[in-house]
């Protein structure tokens, strides 16, 4: 039985090599070369072994088939735990951060820059003592057109300008209407601001959104005159776009103003260079003194009292003012674009 002899030895030297193959396999290409190195059914060391009993005498092949089944198994344990070694290995390397990327910020929110517009303007109004208003989106034919001068055959209150949800009610196109909604609740004087969203049928394009916030402003009293309406005004200018600021006022026309004005400024701009120029004449808002007939809606007296309103848009501020040619990078969620505006953030 010396042949027989010679393949166990043989076999259980293969053991000891093929375990120690696979305990030092480093990944799993590697555990796979080693199955095929000894196992596999075409080329493997034990296969070839298996294959050259047919030269054994027939009482020697048990021997020999017995200890190669035993090496085959043992073989095929090691294997599997090594895989598993392998893999849970390459699940806990997964968990840990590579410290090959390249170092990366977190990303930080940021108000919009609509809102920090919006938010500045009011605070400048509410240091010379206005109040915040607001109002409901969906509005009436008589609060958003009628209680405003504006008759209903007014190509403002046409279709294809207003958005209409049923029978007399719509999307409101301004937030004038809170002002009326103001004045009946309260008897003068009456000094609000109201920021909102309104909505057009307008095309969206780099100028224009169909649903874009507004800022309405009115003032009722005693006494109110164009001479405070301009003084109020001008001095909202400085106080936002700089003490160098002129501004000019241009006769206009707005149903439920009488007269009306727009409003122009012209700012100082300092250049990356340090030097300082004038820019153009730029409009920034459409205003005037209230029309008595909007007074009478109310049920306010207008030989008693005067006033004026205004109305801006922040979003056509907050271009004009970080030099944005398109406003419909606002409404995108662009977190590159919106990340400039984060308070406190690192040039």
């Amino acid at each position: 039985m010396s042949d027989a002899r010679t393949l166990v030895d043989t076999l259980r030297s293969l053991e000891a090599e093929a375990l120690e193959a696979i305990a030092g396999a480093p990944d799993p290409d590697a555990l796979e070369r080693a199955r095929i190195t000894y196992l596999g059914r075409k080329d493997g060391r034990v296969s070839g072994i298996l294959r050259g009993m047919g030269a054994l005498a027939a009482e020697e092949r048990p021997l020999v088939g017995q200890e190669a089944n035993r090496v085959k198994q043992a073989l095929e344990a090691a294997l599997e735990a090594r895989e598993a070694e392998l893999a849970a290995g390459a699940s806990a390397a997964g968990d840990r951060p590579d410290l090959t990327l390249p170092g990366r910020g977190s990303w930080r929110g940021a108000v919009h820059p609509v809102n920090q517009v919006i938010e500045e303007i009011w605070q400048i109004f509410r240091g010379m003592g206005f109040t915040r208003a607001r109002g409901p989106e969906a509005e009436t034919e008589w609060y958003n057109f009628v209680a405003l001068n504006t008759p209903l055959d007014h190509p403002a209150a046409d279709e294809q300008d207003t958005l209409y949800l049923g029978e007399g009610l719509l999307l409101r196109s301004h937030t004038s209407p809170v002002q009326v909604r103001t004045m009946e609740r309260h008897e003068p004087p009456v000094r609000i601001l109201a920021p909102g969203m309104v909505y057009r049928r307008d095309t969206y394009d780099a100028t224009h959104t169909p649903a874009f916030l507004q800022i309405e402003g009115l003032v009722v009293d005693e006494g109110i005159t164009f001479v405070d309406f301009k003084a109020t005004l001008a001095e909202f200018a400085r106080r936002f776009w700089g003490e160098d600021t002129r501004v000019r006022f241009r006769p206009s026309f707005f149903p439920f103003t009488e007269p009306s004005a727009e409003v122009d400024v012209k700012r100082v701009v300092t250049h990356r260079d340090g030097t300082r120029a004038e820019s153009d004449w730029i409009e920034i808002m459409g205003a005037g003194m209230v029309d008595p007939n909007v007074l009478e809606n109310v049920g306010y007296d207008p030989e008693r009292f005067t006033g004026f309103a205004f109305g801006m848009g922040p979003a056509r501020i907050a271009a004009l003012k970080y030099g944005i040619s398109d406003i419909r990078i606002f409404f995108e969620n662009d977190v590159r674009f919106l990340g400039q505006f984060a308070v406190g953030r690192g040039a």
